[in-house]
């Protein structure tokens, strides 16, 4: 450990939104919704890109609950939490090929239809 100083450079993170924090969902979930935005980020830059340019990702249960270090019964319901209120969408593609997933944000109620 070092400390953290004006100087100290942070060179791996992950983008939490602020949305989250006051969202009704379960700490894993919002942890989960972290970790698939990191993830969609890497899907951009491979060019994993729908035709209306939604970007598309591919993570499993087995890949969040390593990342979670949580039981597949945990990471499964964080999975659900985040579907059930909108965030992202799965798309089954059959046995044993990955669900492909979407994510979505809320709208700001605070900007005009034109400022999006």
């Amino acid at each position: 450990m070092i400390p953290y100083k004006t100087d100290t450079e942070i060179s791996s993170y992950i983008i939490f939104p602020r949305f989250l924090i006051s969202l009704d969902l379960s700490n894993d979930a919002k942890v989960l919704y972290a970790l698939l935005l990191d993830r969609a980020g890497i899907s951009k830059k491979k060019g994993y890109i729908e035709a209306d340019g939604t970007i598309r990702l591919y993570f499993t249960v087995e890949d969040a609950k390593t990342k979670l270090r949580r039981s597949r019964q945990v990471t499964t319901r964080a999975f659900h939490e985040l579907e059930s209120c909108g965030l992202i969408v799965r798309r089954k593609q059959g046995l044993g090929r990955p669900a492909i997933i979407t994510l979505n944000l809320p709208v700001d109620k605070r900007r005009g239809a034109n400022d999006r």
